[in-house]
């Protein structure tokens, strides 16, 4: 008997070994100039294990001084809560929003929908979608802005565009299956899922359900979605991120319904979304987490057939222009990362290349305490197509259960600051200290208007960077809308705003 079991405490030290240098990291990290600063935020989210592992987070600001605030959502039995950063520490603000309190925030977005100089926030919650509306003192009003989802969906995130360039901003709202109806998680090949939804703005700031009209409607558990520009002609397409499905992307024509774009995603896990033009080329590029290689393949296909097309790589899917795709995730060096979730591109080094963060670790993975656990990546670009992990070298790296990096210049000294938002546990704030002289930045006013867009700066020198105002990168999350840029106010010749739907005009560069 004492054989027996010492030959299975072997064999369990032996696939332990085995799991662990397959889930292992091989990359060696880059060398960097740019360093961060941990600085104390004292938020820790609480997941009831009856909820989705989600929340919500953004950063906005909230007070109308020009420096961003940041926004996190809490799990039930814990209130959503808003910090500012003061003396090198986030500190907890007075601003509460009014929240039941079973009922778990899963998502975020921020616009002054009633352009009146305050912004506004969206929150997905367990019991529906909720808009508070800013009075002007930061002070919320609270309302269920369309509580007819279906009835085994909770909403997870919500997507900002114009697309039909009214003026008035519409949502696409993605729906993931109640907790309490989870069949499991690797079910591909039979109708399954909450039901996403969008919903157009009928010109007052109340919308009504287009999902069918815009050909949208299926049955498929989905993560988050975002409205971007994708062929340059100033109107809202439309990019999806389905779990155990592909990348689905719909190109804005004018009129419903929207036109599927083919990409070269196959049956994965498609959960975050970064959306932005990482080499350069005036084309918004996507970059989608996946369950990457912390399990082996066999674990994960669940019931598609062996013959069925599979990834569990990260994608990257550089925009070839004429709405055509191609995955270069391995030649630019994020194809392998471990199990992930929310991805963004930023400029965070502001050298006018977009880099890229991954949050990763998932909180209800079997067996949890036998995987690796992985920390925030950080990856920077080289310009030349590809990029380098830098997490460690620059002192960015944190571990817990990531859902979403946050980026946004919270210090007001001109450099983009993260926030590693974690469920079930601690969020983390890490501070840019810079590495030299900071670059330039502009701040469009947080309006419908200004979603999607372009922004054209001509240096003097010749060089050309456009940038598009995008929201809801990441996952269940919203980001900063200034855009990072190189050079100081001196070396820009002129900047050209292209928005949806107005004529271009020239911008002064703060």
């Amino acid at each position: 008997m004492k054989k027996i079991l010492l030959g299975l405490a072997i064999a369990l030290v032996l696939l332990v070994v085995a799991l662990r240098l397959w889930q292992a990291e091989w990359k060696s990290q880059g060398d960097t100039d740019l360093r961060f600063k941990k600085a104390d935020l004292p938020f820790s989210h609480i997941l009831d294990k009856t909820s989705l592992p989600f929340a919500g987070a953004a950063a906005f600001d909230l007070t109308g001084d020009g420096v961003d605030e940041l926004f996190l959502g809490g799990g039930r039995l814990q209130n959503d809560q808003f910090f500012t950063f003061k003396d090198g520490k986030f500190v907890k603000m007075d601003t509460m929003l009014r929240k039941e309190i079973m009922d778990a925030t899963h998502g975020a977005a921020h616009l002054d929908i009633d352009n009146d100089g305050d912004v506004d926030l969206f929150a997905a919650r367990e019991s529906g979608v909720w808009l508070h509306t800013n009075d002007g003192h930061n002070h919320f009003r609270h309302e269920k802005i369309y509580p007819s989802m279906a009835d085994n969906t909770v909403p997870l995130s919500i997507a900002l565009g114009d697309v039909n360039k009214d003026g008035w901003v519409d949502l696409y709202i993605s729906g993931y299956i109640k907790n309490e109806l989870v069949e499991g998680t690797t079910i591909f090949t039979k109708p399954y899922g909450g039901y996403s939804q969008f919903l157009l703005n009928n010109g007052d700031n109340t919308w009504r359900d287009a999902t069918k009209e815009a050909g949208l409607y299926r049955q498929h558990n989905t993560f988050t979605a975002v409205f971007a520009d994708l062929d340059n002609d100033h109107d809202s397409d439309l990019v999806i991120a389905q779990d155990t499905g592909i990348i689905e992307m719909y190109e804005n024509t004018g009129s419903f319904p929207m036109k599927p774009i083919p990409n070269p995603s196959v049956n994965s896990y498609p959960m975050g979304l970064a959306v932005g033009d990482y080499n350069n080329d005036g084309l918004i590029d996507i970059y989608a987490s996946n369950v990457g290689h912390t399990l082996p393949k066999f674990l994960l296909r669940g019931d598609l057939s062996k013959d069925a097309p599979f990834n569990t790589d990260y994608m990257l899917l550089r925009n070839e222009g004429g709405l055509k795709f191609s995955d270069v995730a391995r030649e630019a060096n994020v194809g392998r990362l471990g199990f992930g979730w929310g991805t963004v591109f930023a400029d965070m080094d502001m050298d006018g290349n977009l880099d890229l963060l991954a949050s990763q670790n998932y909180d209800k993975m079997p067996l949890n305490f036998l995987m690796a656990k992985y920390c925030g990546k950080l990856l920077l670009n080289s310009g030349k197509s590809s990029f380098t992990p830098i997490g460690k070298t620059s002192g960015a790296e944190a571990r817990g259960f990531g859902i979403t990096p946050i980026v946004a210049d919270f210090n007001n000294d001109g450099w983009p600051d993260i926030i590693w938002v974690n469920v079930n546990g601690a969020s983390q704030g890490f501070i840019s200290e810079g590495k030299g002289k900071k670059g330039s930045f502009t701040r469009l006013p947080n309006t419908t208007e200004n979603l999607g867009t372009i922004v054209k700066t001509i240096y003097k020198d010749g060089k050309i960077i456009k940038r598009q105002i995008i929201a809801g990168q990441g996952l269940g999350s919203d980001q900063t809308r200034t855009i990072f840029l190189p050079g100081s106010n001196s070396d820009i010749k002129e900047s050209i705003l292209e928005p949806q739907n107005i004529q271009a005009k020239e911008l002064q560069i703060q």
